[in-house]
């Protein structure tokens, strides 16, 4: 007789995969809730304390640690046969387990010993335990899997040594990230010894960077990306998504109401605005060529108005913290355009990427009121602190060596991933055209050279800040007071490769 375990905390789908193996002859175990479930609905069930002996001890804490049901499910069926012949333990065939929900419960701000007995122990070895013998034992941990083991189970009497190893694989996965997210829970360093990896799929990509590549998108469980809705449009692409993240994260540097249009992760546009509507325009209005195709992201709710000039252009992705409904009826017309909701806070406290073998790990780059402490060389008679912080934040969020060029609150020119720092001032500045003329510029790391100074003079630039740091920041220094340019250094620089 074939003999399954189960013991599950959520009970979605188990009152028929318990019935459907009940019915194919299958002699069914369970302790505690899910004995009483399984019992409520009909279904014929034996508690485990049939073959332990005990009933459960610590209040719960020990049900299923027993040698006799670690024995079942881990005996080899062809060398152990007689030694659990003579212990007199029964084997078993499969054990449905899912586990307390950890994560869950840390999310929603459980905490000290009451987070604690969520951490599931007896669980975690069960199926460890079924994973490693998936020779002979299936291990199904999610109810998604509940139907198509038991067809399996009801057209061959077993499932195949193929299902169980890819049960198994599964598995081990989920007590992986499980663990890993009990880890960043307790975790209190900063960069830990280990950086245990706890991001599951979130969907499949249509590809990668290229068409011939595949990808998938996999979120942190404490991150507010799990909170993503696709409200309409086509399926995101990696390149989407990687635009939309860099959009977003420079969008919640700034309480106030505003607005970028990105593409290949750079800023062709931002602004400031006293409504949604106007920070989109204004920020549209700083390159509305390269806008074409972009990404915008809007750190308030697209309203009725916003949704009306945002219609007007061709975009791909307009990702905020909400749309109103009158704007989602507007926009449903363009029905390639991907509306994206997400919150617009994190309190993920790293960044990192992939490099082939290994994984590069920093602390987020964020703005603090040290940022804004200028050591001024040529002081102005009047400091244009909005434009100077909105310059200084574009910079930052563009590819490094950049430049920002700021007028009015809006981005009127503007370049990053420059080689050389005077080639990104002389583009920004070129961009700009007219608007150059008594705008702010900034640029996210030192100048090496005076000549960026120049360029920025040329073009009729009025105010030049730029981080310290330079072994010739006399010399740029004194360039600044030659040509009569107000000119601060910032203390803290902030590349982005």
């Amino acid at each position: 007789m074939k003999r399954a375990l189960i013991s599950v905390y959520e009970k979605r789908g188990i009152e028929s995969f318990a019935r459907g193996l009940a019915e194919a002859g299958w002699e069914i175990y369970s302790t505690g809730g899910t004995y009483r479930f399984l019992s409520e609905e009909g279904i014929k069930v034996k508690k485990l304390e049939e073959i332990t002996g005990f009933e459960k001890l610590l209040e719960g804490r020990v049900k299923t640690l027993h040698p006799a049901i670690f024995a079942g499910i881990l005996a080899r069926r062809d060398e152990d046969a007689a030694e659990m012949e003579k212990m007199g333990f029964p084997l078993f065939d499969l054990v449905a387990v899912n586990l307390y929900p950890f994560t869950e419960a840390a999310r929603k701000g459980l905490e000290g010993e009451d987070l604690v007995e969520m951490i599931d122990i007896g669980g975690v070895a069960l199926i460890r335990a079924a994973a490693k013998n998936h020779r002979w034992v299936t291990v199904v941990v999610q109810p998604e899997d509940y139907l198509s083991v038991l067809e399996e189970i009801q057209e061959l009497g077993d499932t195949t040594l193929e299902t169980r190893k890819k049960l198994a694989a599964k598995a081990f996965a989920i007590t992986s990230f499980y663990d890993a997210s009990i880890f960043w829970n307790f975790n209190q360093e900063t960069l830990p010894g280990f950086f245990l990896a706890n991001f599951r799929k979130y969907q499949n990509l249509r590809y990668g960077e290229n068409p011939h590549q595949a990808a998938a998108f996999y979120v942190s469980p404490f991150s507010a990306w799990r909170e993503m809705v696709v409200l309409q449009g086509k399926k995101l692409s990696f390149n989407n998504i990687a635009d939309l993240a860099s959009a977003r994260e420079m969008a919640m540097d700034f309480s106030e109401t505003f607005c970028a249009i990105f593409k290949h992760q750079n800023p062709c546009g931002a602004a400031l605005g006293e409504t949604p509507a106007e920070a989109y325009r204004k920020a549209l209005e700083g390159d509305p060529q390269s806008a074409f195709g972009g990404i915008v992201a809007l750190n308030r709710e697209v309203d009725e108005e916003a949704a009306r000039e945002m219609k007007k252009t061709f975009l791909e992705v307009i990702v905020a913290p909400s749309f109103s409904p009158e704007a989602r009826e507007i926009l449903k017309k363009k029905k390639n355009l991907r509306l994206v909701q997400i919150p617009f806070e994190t309190d993920y406290p790293y960044e990192g990427r992939l490099v082939e073998g290994g994984m590069l790990i920093q602390e987020r780059d964020r703005f603090t009121d040290e940022d804004f402490q200028i050591e001024w060389v040529v002081k102005p008679p009047r400091i244009p602190w909005k434009d100077i912080k909105l310059a200084l934040k574009i910079a930052k969020a563009l590819k490094s060596n950049s430049a920002a060029v700021v007028r009015d609150g809006m981005m009127v020119g503007g370049c990053g991933g420059q080689t050389s720092r005077v080639e990104a001032v002389r583009i920004a500045c070129g961009r700009a055209g007219e608007r150059a003329r008594g705008a702010v510029l900034a640029s996210d790391g030192f100048f090496p050279f005076p000549d960026s100074l120049e360029v920025a003079h040329a073009h009729g630039i009025g105010l030049v800040v730029a981080p310290g740091g330079s072994k010739r920041d006399p010399e740029v220094a004194e360039k600044a007071k030659q040509l009569g340019i107000a000119f601060g250094f910032t203390p803290r620089r902030h590349f982005r490769h």
